[in-house]
């Protein structure tokens, strides 16, 4: 659900509140506010998730693209 960020048109005070947007109209309604528009806060990192990630995992992704399409398939009866 989204969270909206709402001011009493009395009394100036701003507060936050997750809800359905269904509910959005009546929530504006029975509390005498609007909705704040802002810019959303962004979330960005300085590494990247590969930097980030242990050599256990590494290794075996470089043992994964090595051998990717050596195993070759068996011959069953559905392939004759």
């Amino acid at each position: 659900m989204p969270t909206y960020k709402f001011k009493n048109k009395t009394t100036g005070v701003e507060w936050e509140k997750e809800m359905r947007i269904s509910e959005l109209d009546d929530y504006k309604k029975e509390n005498n506010c609007s909705i704040v528009i802002g810019v959303p806060t962004t979330i960005s990192g300085r590494k990247s998730l590969w930097s980030q990630t242990d050599d256990g995992f590494k290794d075996r992704m470089k043992e994964i693209e090595k051998n990717a399409g050596k195993m070759g398939l068996k011959q069953t009866d559905y392939d004759r």
